[in-house]
């Protein structure tokens, strides 16, 4: 950077990215002191403070012998809401965005396959348990903008830290640009 190179002012494309990373910034779900976090404390819990339970086995967040840690039910939203998917536009751009995902609670035994469409009615739903696991365990069916199953995600509330790690086959929102995150794109086009 020279000497003088703040004098020539900003690019569009440099102020077109500070608006997206201002809009990103105004529109992330705030993690927040769980109102379960007494409850956390006076019951078995997972007090590692570390992005993945140690005692975790088998793919992180994708099998109930390793949840994705979240303290409390409270913060599931700003867990969720960091959790993106790579979508290529077929219109033959092939532009990439990075979609946020929906999300419906569900069951262990759900056997809905990949790409089958969100319910119309709020299934059952029911925790689950890992001998590995302290505390129970939630069952998360992520869907696409479109309404298809991506993935059957398992999630343990009690835990002292919401986790800040993706499974498989996601995007975590803050490695993504903000000019290509779905969920900014939109609030962009609401808020013209």
């Amino acid at each position: 950077m020279g000497l003088f190179d703040f004098l020539k002012g900003k690019s569009s494309e440099e102020k077109k990215a500070e608006k997206f990373n201002k809009i990103r910034l105004l529109s992330i779900i705030q993690e927040k002191r769980s109102i379960m976090q007494e409850m956390i404390l006076n019951s078995e819990h997972d007090d590692s403070l570390l992005d993945e339970n140690p005692n975790g086995i088998g793919l992180f967040g994708l099998i109930k012998t390793n949840p994705i840690p979240i303290n409390g039910i409270d913060n599931i939203p700003a867990y969720i809401d960091k959790l993106r998917y790579e979508y290529t536009s077929v219109s033959g751009s092939g532009t990439k965005t990075y979609n946020p995902v929906t999300f419906q609670r569900t069951i262990d035994s759900d056997e809905t396959l990949i790409g089958s469409s969100k319910p119309l009615n709020e299934p059952i739903a029911a925790s689950t348990s890992a001998p590995n696991i302290k505390g129970h365990i939630d069952v998360y069916n992520l869907y696409s903008f479109g309404g298809n199953k991506l993935a059957k995600i398992y999630i343990n509330c009690y835990s002292l830290k919401t986790s800040n790690k993706v499974p498989n086959g996601f995007v975590h929102r803050d490695s993504t640009p903000a000019i290509q995150d779905g969920k900014v794109l939109m609030e962009f086009v609401k808020n013209r």
